[in-house]
């Protein structure tokens, strides 16, 4: 304001606006607020997380116009000062200033250790100091997600689009997770079109679950965290079954790992969150749910089973209310929740274990942030495998279903085993469920407690549903000395399975890859068992055999038939590509590979989120944030993504990026360089104006 315009003004007039804002006055900072996702944390904690995207707030006494030569947040780590940010820009008087990071490497990524934050606002300054800030490290959550050729009572149908590549954001900005820390490898599609795999029947539905549960290498047993392994499989549909195209299943699982989401729906980043966050012990928060109430309550009106008995009726008492037109627990806007490098400060909303709403309705609430946090805890496992082993030893890996009573053979469906190497130890566990190694002396060599689930969580906005046979998957050592499998419930052999003298034999794998291939190519290869026993086979694909950072993915397990069909316009490439077969007689497995061929490299897919308008106020900063998918790197590093402005040329690298642009018409490039140094991009288009400007475009 002009302050001889400032004088003009009656006296009367000035008292009222000085009563109603104090402009251009000192203000008083009342609390410094560091919020990741949600402000007010549950009990008052302060849990933060290093790596994570992070917002300084100041909260003021009243109003005041900010003037930004004197305002600013300084960062200092472990003594250290970080950096100093300036306020966002606001067009009026206050009584929340912001403060962003223009990029994460501005803030050195938020690295670990104890932070103070000194926050002047208008020249008055208030510091953290004697309050500790520690941002701690917490374990990352390895993801593999992937579009799914699916079959709906016979149609069959692959997913449209590739937006589901980029809903990993939403769980990095919900989670209590580092930026680097939620990895998401995206893979080619999963041909699921064959009768077996119907999505209208429940054994459909089960055996795409399972098919999606086996692409999990079985050499991650040992480590499941290491490089090539994953936590979580994500498979995405392109409409809901049970009613193709508009049914009842939002997504669903039958429990760890695997899970299954329908990629067009409104929610569907919420429900990638919500299907995980079952995985870690949190319960629905809609009506009919499976309720955990004791780690995150549903409203306290709702009724559902609960997760951890689902033989009991479960109804909360916390206090917790639905938000109105959503069947989800409300997170009331006065615990602040904030999307960093989004939308900022969010207004009342619903806990993603919720359902029914709108995807910009879901976040996430004090309870369900605070549980996952600690069970995030790092381990003393890290992505290194343990290679604890001074040589390889033999281990097996075996899937199949069982009833919750079972006495005898008929109560189980065995799947086949796959015997393997390995130097990372598995070691034996014990349970009312187990699956043994014996010797010919009865001795039992190994065991591994199997983990059921006869009443799984119900799919999103669905009651849970008691399942007659409950799948499992175990990982065992496999002595040389054992003769035989058995399956034991409560101390009693239920089902006893031989272990055969010989191994399959494998060869002449793929003999139709040679020099460089590319499009669809059905695979052969040739087999044999000296036992004249059935085989079963798995196709795995390595894009560069000769680097250690490239590592064998599974395509597809439990073939019948020697032969595959491989679109190599959608494999990750390299020069020294190879296709390796497993064959299981049931219980031994042996393996071949192909010769060497080459598959052409492909660029990185970049996405750039929407703007929440594409017209912006001169002098008023945006925030861009985007993500980029390649196929060779599992994640491209943030300094190799760059922004560039075709007025104001490269802005910066790394996501997300506060920017303040000049007047104009900018065409906004984000280019992703890969390892291989392939690049993709993407743009959009930004329109600075001036104030007057912008009210005529309203109009």
């Amino acid at each position: 304001m002009n302050p001889m315009f400032h004088a003009r003004i009656p006296l009367i007039a000035t008292l009222v606006v000085l009563c109603t804002v104090n402009v251009f006055g000192q203000a008083q900072i009342d609390t410094i607020e560091i919020n990741q996702a949600i402000g007010v944390q549950k009990n008052n904690a302060r849990k933060f997380v290093a790596g994570k995207d992070t917002v300084v707030r100041a909260f003021l006494a009243a109003p005041v116009e900010i003037d930004g030569a004197k305002t600013s947040a300084k960062i200092t780590r472990d003594g250290e000062t970080v950096t100093t940010l300036a306020p966002n820009s606001y067009d009026s008087p206050t009584a929340i200033v912001d403060f962003l990071c223009p990029s994460r490497d501005a803030c050195g990524n938020w690295a670990a250790g104890k932070y103070t934050f000194d926050v002047s606002v208008n020249g008055v300054t208030k510091s953290t100091a004697g309050t500790t800030y520690d941002f701690v490290p917490r374990s990352a959550i390895r993801i593999l997600a992937l579009p799914v050729k699916a079959n709906f009572g016979g149609n069959i149908v692959s997913v449209r689009d590739s937006k589901w590549k980029t809903f990993a954001d939403y769980v990095r900005k919900t989670y209590p997770v580092g930026s680097d820390q939620l990895i998401w490898v995206t893979r080619e599609e999963l041909d699921a079109s064959d009768s077996s795999f119907d999505l209208e029947t429940e054994d459909g539905r089960l055996r795409l679950w399972e098919a999606l549960a086996k692409l999990i290498p079985a050499e991650c047993a040992g480590t499941p965290s290491a490089d090539g392994c994953f936590a979580q499989v994500f498979g995405f549909i392109n409409d809901r079954p049970m009613g193709y195209p508009n049914g009842r299943l939002q997504g669903y699982t039958y429990g760890k790992p695997a899970n299954i989401g329908v990629a067009t729906d409104e929610d569907a980043a919420a429900t990638v969150a919500h299907e995980i966050g079952h995985t870690y012990g949190l319960g629905d928060t809609y009506d009919g749910g499976s309720l955990a109430c004791a780690v995150n309550p549903a409203p306290d009106d709702f009724t559902g089973k609960d997760f951890d008995d689902p033989s009991k009726t479960a109804k909360c008492s916390s206090g917790k209310v639905a938000l109105e037109g959503v069947s989800g627990t409300k997170i009331p806007a006065s615990d602040h929740p904030y999307e960093v490098g989004g939308r900022g400060a969010l207004a009342d909303a619903a806990e993603y274990m919720g359902s029914g709403g709108r995807q910009d309705q879901f976040w996430t609430t004090q309870d369900a942030y605070d549980w996952l946090f600690d069970k995030l805890a790092p381990t003393a496992a890290g992505s290194e495998r343990l290679h604890k082993l001074a040589a390889p030893q033999r281990f097996i890996q075996c899937f199949g279903l069982i009833r919750q009573n079972a006495t005898s053979a008929s109560d189980v469906k065995m799947e086949p085993c796959w015997s393997f190497l390995d130097t990372d130890p598995i070691p034996s566990t014990t349970g009312r469920y187990m699956l043994a190694a014996v010797d010919a002396a009865g001795t039992r060599l190994a065991t591994d407690a199997l983990t059921l689930t006869f009443d799984p969580v119900g799919s999103k906005g669905q009651p849970s549903q008691h399942i007659d046979f409950a799948p499992f998957a175990s990982e065992m050592s496999f002595p040389e000395a054992t003769t035989k499998l058995q399956l034991i419930r409560d101390g009693n052999v239920v089902l006893e399975i031989p272990v055969s003298a010989h191994a399959p034999v494998v060869s002449n794998v793929a003999p139709q890859l040679t020099g460089r291939v590319d499009g669809p190519i059905t695979i052969t290869w040739d087999a044999s068992d000296a036992d004249g026993n059935a085989l079963t086979y798995e196709v795995e694909y390595n894009a560069d055999v000769t680097s250690e950072d490239s590592d064998w993915e599974v395509l597809m397990r439990d073939l019948k038939d020697r032969r595959f069909t491989i679109d190599f316009s959608d494999m990750p490439g390299g020069s020294h590509s190879k296709i390796r077969v497993w064959a299981t007689d049931g219980i031994h497995a042996a393996e071949a590979d192909s010769l060497e061929f080459s598959v052409q490299a492909k660029p990185p897919e970049v996405f750039i989120e929407d703007l929440p308008s594409p017209v912006v106020q001169s002098g008023h900063e945006i925030v861009l944030d985007g993500d980029a998918f390649d196929l060779q790197d599992d994640d491209i590093p943030e300094s190799k993504l760059q922004w560039r402005s075709n007025i104001s040329g490269v802005l910066g690298n790394g996501t997300p990026l506060k920017v303040i642009l000049p007047l104009g018409l900018h065409t906004i490039t984000l280019a992703a360089t890969n390892s291989l140094g392939l690049q993709g991009v993407a743009t959009i288009k930004v329109n600075v104006v001036t104030e007057t400007k912008r009210r005529a475009v309203r109009r």
